[in-house]
């Protein structure tokens, strides 16, 4: 059985909730989940406020 992911439109990602704190992006329709920043990348955060 083939996956065919479903497109959505800028409006449905609007309104997109899956109940986690993952946080996606709208690539061509498709949801993309975008990674966690590093822990590295936290610490320089941290300092450079």
């Amino acid at each position: 059985m083939t996956y065919t992911p479903l497109k959505l439109t800028f409006e449905q990602y609007l309104e997109y909730d899956d109940g986690t704190d993952n946080r996606y992006e709208l690539f061509d329709g498709e949801l993309r989940l975008v990674p966690s920043e590093s822990e590295e990348n936290g610490w320089i955060a941290v300092w450079l406020m």
